[in-house]
C-alpha cells in the first residue's frame, strides 16, 4: 500500500440502473460493444458489485428495465466498453494517469428527476 497509493472514486449519473467500470473505450475504438478489461478487472468488478448489491433500486428483484438493456441479469454491473464505448472517459483517464480506481454509478432511470422525487432518489 505504501509503495502503490491509489484512490477510490465514483462518478454519479442518471438514466440507467447499472455500475460501469474501465475501460470505457473498446479496442478497436469503432466497435460499439466490446468488453475491454483492465489489469485490475477483478477489483473493479468487485467494487461495482458491492455497490450494486447495496443499492436498493438495483438489488430489488424483478424491477422494470429502464430502457433497452437488461442489466439485472448481469448483476447490474458491466464493463463500460461492453455497454457503449466512451473515448476519453473520466474512468479511463483516472485509471491510466492518476492511480485512481473510478467507477460510474448510473443511479436512476430518469436522467432529470422532478424536485419532488429527489428525496426518494437520494434514499
Amino acid at each position: 500500500m505504501q509503495r502503490y497509493p491509489f484512490v477510490l472514486s465514483a462518478n454519479l449519473h442518471g438514466g440507467e440502473l447499472v455500475v460501469t467500470y474501465p475501460f470505457d473505450m473498446s479496442r478497436p475504438p469503432w466497435k460499439r460493444r466490446q468488453a475491454t478489461p483492465t489489469a485490475d478487472e477483478g477489483v473493479f468488478r468487485w467494487l461495482a458489485a458491492v455497490y450494486a448489491s447495496a443499492n436498493r433500486a438495483m438489488a430489488r428483484g424483478r424491477r422494470r428495465r429502464c430502457h433497452h438493456d437488461d442489466f439485472e441479469r448481469l448483476g447490474n454491473v458491466i464493463n463500460g466498453a461492453d455497454w457503449h464505448t466512451v473515448p476519453g472517459s473520466m474512468n479511463d483517464f483516472s485509471y491510466l494517469h492518476t492511480n485512481c480506481f473510478e467507477i460510474t454509478v448510473e443511479l436512476s432511470c430518469d436522467k432529470f428527476p422532478h424536485a419532488s422525487e429527489l428525496p426518494e432518489e437520494w434514499e
